[in-house]
């Protein structure tokens, strides 16, 4: 799940880079090949998908919120 900006900055680059891939992989595999290959990476993709759409079908305010409860969660189980 995506909570934060640099989150949402990560998957974005990390979804790149899979498509960047199954790009290349489609020039250089078999279409059995590449099937085999890209159906986890797909999979993959698809479920990156959702967590970006999910981040950003919320309201600025609303994930700012659950970050700091999260933070102050974590700061009273150190205490």
């Amino acid at each position: 799940m995506i909570e934060t900006p640099e989150q949402f900055e990560r998957a974005e680059e990390a979804m790149t880079q899979m498509k960047r891939f199954l790009l290349a992989a489609r020039c250089t595999h078999t279409p059995e090949a590449y099937a085999a290959l890209s159906a986890p990476i797909l999979r993959a993709l698809q479920e990156r998908e959702r967590d970006v759409l999910a981040y950003l079908s919320q309201p600025p305010a609303a994930s700012a919120t659950a970050q700091r409860s999260r933070s102050l969660s974590s700061e009273s189980e150190i205490l």
